[in-house]
């Protein structure tokens, strides 16, 4: 009997507001069409308290859960995949903003990538992985923008590529690699924007092709020659190896040339 009671309660004070329309206690939201829960949760004051479920529309399938602490103003949270059930995502709120560390998954359940937040911008270190478990690339964000050196990886841990960015765009000396450490491409960026000689390998080392680029533009053939009349190949090529360029104030570019490969 006192069980029947407990839960006839329990039905009677379900999705209630007090004199000044605030939730108060434990709510279930229901879809009016398929009659399925889109989420359930306890109220205080309006604000939620503790654990909360999302559900997938018109679906049974959880979500999203959700742990509200400081009456909402935090919120770790854990979304999970349609398909599998598995683990999609797992971080913090704050103030509804992304923040600290977040983990992203593949619908096996695999870790895929890290990044960091703060006030729901890319702030820090962010890692992608291969299936193994290995990094394959790791860069910096400030501001959502990349900034920092950034490094990839093949599956084997040799580098792949490296360099740096700064405020989204690539910035002093990069290079891309084969698998047997010969630089595929590599040359100097100012601000997004490919700067004096860049040289280019085939995988047993031999030059393809070099460029010259000056004010952002590449030098015709007639110009490259008088280039290199003045500025021998051989100097040029050590320049590149043993040098980076000092950084430039961060500006807005609207050209990100890739490298050729």
């Amino acid at each position: 009997i006192l069980f029947l009671c407990s839960c006839i309660c329990t039905s009677q004070t379900k999705n209630q507001t007090d004199a000044n329309g605030l939730k108060q206690g434990y709510w279930e939201k229901m879809d009016d069409a398929s009659k399925k829960i889109i989420y359930k949760g306890t109220f205080k004051d309006d604000k939620p308290q503790g654990t909360f479920y999302y559900y997938y529309k018109n679906s049974d399938s959880l979500r999203t859960k959700t742990e509200f602490r400081q009456n909402g103003k935090i919120a770790y949270v854990i979304m999970h995949h349609l398909s599998t059930g598995k683990i999609e995502a797992k971080g913090k709120y704050v103030n509804e903003e992304k923040d600290s560390l977040w983990r992203f998954y593949d619908t096996s359940g695999t870790l895929i990538s890290t990044e960091n937040y703060l006030n729901g911008k890319k702030n820090g270190a962010s890692k992608v992985y291969y299936p193994s478990g290995l990094v394959s690339e790791e860069k910096n964000y400030k501001n959502n923008l990349e900034d920092g050196p950034f490094k990839q990886y093949y599956g084997d841990k040799k580098i792949k590529g490296q360099g740096a960015f700064i405020a989204g765009q690539y910035n002093g000396l990069c290079s891309w690699h084969f698998n047997n450490g010969i630089a595929a491409a590599q040359g100097v960026y100012d601000n997004g924007v490919k700067k004096n000689v860049w040289i280019y390998k085939t995988q047993d080392g031999k030059i393809t092709d070099k460029e010259v680029w000056q004010n952002g533009k590449q030098l015709n053939d007639k110009d490259k020659e008088a280039y290199f009349k003045a500025h021998p190949p051989a100097v040029e090529e050590k320049k590149i190896q043993t040098t980076t360029p000092q950084k430039t104030s961060p500006q807005k570019a609207t050209n990100n040339t890739s490298p050729k490969k």
